[in-house]
């Protein structure tokens, strides 16, 4: 990203200059206004509530690129992974209600739950779901969500993936682990999961513009999701089922989630008890910053996770945040407890960090200054991570050495089930699972090519295949989806 920051780093100034003068409602406007240009951002909407009021919400720019539709606070964005602190809520609900408790084991409630290890399929429990310490690897099986397999079959297959450490040791952030957690929802509240969330939170609420794919497919205040491809910026197919409905599939407004926020910060008000909201706030598993954890968090910060939040610490006070990302959209809620108050982002730009530098800002209004530039971190971190995600340049003009129908076929494994290699316009194409989900090979090396998927955050894999003495391949092998072998005809 190319920016100047200048006109943020003035009203930075102005704000250190003037702090006596400098409404902070007025000065996150201006400065959101600023960041809005700098980062490019196509469209974004904000709110911040304090006690029980909204204190400021607006929308900037629009819901598309070349289109006049603007956004406003009741235009809806995919919430993306704030999904997961619906799903902890409602399973605080039901712990509410007695029907559950935090650290009561899941087989006892969902028969069917099991990992690869027996202690942890025994033992795991909502906590151990929701704090992401149940060994399950980060991100791994979330292509499970595509393949077209019904929620039963997912839980079934999630048992052959292999754990990244040992029950409880270290954190991993998990899609499925999410998915687990709403099928637990689901058995405890005897609904399933989109429906409970709808009729313990959202109806209560009165989130009338916040539901599933539904909501953001039938309305036309719709913010759609972008990505910068090639210094240009494109318009991306919504991905709906966001890694899991119950991980990142709820789609809302900014008017809505001040409604959410006021209720977490004012004891529940009947949705929730305070004692359960702060259960969910609280530290459940240590962790530290990655990559992806913008300033203020760092090392001195500390980083934890919560169940369905994560916590650090700015200027004495606790800070609970969630934020996601799907393509073409970033998002976050920040809270600060002790003040009641908070602020909701959301943007439609992919695996951008203006999210976190609107709330960056918003830290230093209501809590003080940095010691450090908060905005030239958070500039430096998106830095890093567009450099991180640069693809590498293909061999020129590469052609495989062996005829593509040798490497057609169809592969298993017990996890994703069978990949079907099929020739395609003179293209090999993948198709997996009962869906067919699509994927297109390019070809790279020797035996090895490029996977790509319709959903651009899944990124590229390498596929290897190995042939046998017949001259047919007899396998593939990649790092993300583990092994594949023929299936005999």
């Amino acid at each position: 990203m190319r920016a100047s920051l200048w006109s943020l780093l003035f009203a930075n100034l102005l704000g250190s200059l003037f702090p006596l003068f400098a409404d902070p409602v007025q000065v996150m406007d201006s400065f959101t206004d600023l960041a809005l240009k700098e980062w490019k951002i196509p469209g974004a909407a904000v709110i911040i509530t304090k006690d029980d009021k909204v204190i400021f919400i607006k929308g900037y720019g629009v819901l598309k690129d070349g289109a006049p539709e603007r956004v406003n606070g009741d235009t809806i964005f995919q919430l993306a992974s704030i999904t997961k602190a619906f799903t902890a809520a409602g399973l605080g609900i039901q712990v509410d209600q007695g029907k559950l408790k935090w650290d009561e084991e899941v087989i006892n409630y969902l028969s069917p739950f099991a990992l690869m290890d027996s202690y942890p399929s025994r033992y795991t429990t909502a906590r151990d779901l929701l704090a992401h310490r149940t060994g399950l690897p980060a991100f791994t099986g979330d292509l499970l969500s595509k393949l077209g397999y019904d929620n039963a079959e997912i839980l079934r297959r999630i048992r052959f993936i292999e754990p990244a450490s040992s029950f409880r040791e270290s954190p991993h952030y998990s899609n499925v682990g999410y998915f687990i957690a709403g099928e637990l929802l689901a058995a405890v509240a005897k609904n399933n999961w989109q429906d409970t969330i709808q009729k313990t939170i959202l109806d209560p609420l009165g989130m009338k513009r916040t539901g599933f794919a539904s909501i953001y497919l039938d309305s036309p205040n719709v913010a759609r999701g972008h990505a910068r491809i090639d210094d240009k910026l494109v318009v991306l197919n919504p991905d709906l089922i966001g890694g899991f409905p119950a991980a990142g599939g709820i789609c809302s407004t900014a008017s809505d989630m001040g409604k959410w926020m006021i209720m977490l910060l004012n004891g529940g008000k009947g949705i929730l008890k305070s004692e359960t909201i702060q259960e969910m706030f609280a530290s459940s598993m240590c962790a530290k910053p990655e990559f992806s954890e913008a300033a203020p968090i760092s090392a001195e910060s500390g980083f934890n996770f919560g169940m369905g939040w994560d916590n650090y610490h700015y200027h004495g006070k606790m800070i609970v945040e969630k934020g996601g990302g799907l393509d073409g959209v970033r998002t976050v809620t920040t809270l600060i407890p002790q003040l009641k108050i908070g602020i909701t982002v959301l943007c439609n730009l992919n695996l951008t960090s203006f999210p976190e530098a609107i709330r960056a800002k918003f830290l230093e209004e209501y809590l003080g200054k940095s010691d450090e530039d908060l905005q030239a971190e958070i500039l430096r971190m998106q830095t890093s991570l567009n450099d991180l995600l640069k693809p590498e340049k293909p061999l020129s003009n590469p052609l495989p050495h062996r005829s593509l129908k040798t490497y057609a076929g169809d592969f298993s494994n017990d996890l994703y089930g069978t990949f079907k290699i099929i020739v395609e316009n003179d293209e090999l194409v993948l198709q997996a699972g009962p869906a067919q989900y699509p994927g297109k090979l390019k070809y790279w090396s020797n035996d090895t090519f490029q996977l790509s998927w319709p959903i651009l955050n899944m990124g590229t894999q390498e596929v290897t295949f190995t042939f046998g003495p017949d001259g047919k391949a007899t396998q593939l092998q990649t790092e993300t989806f583990g092994n594949f072998k023929t299936l005999k005809p």
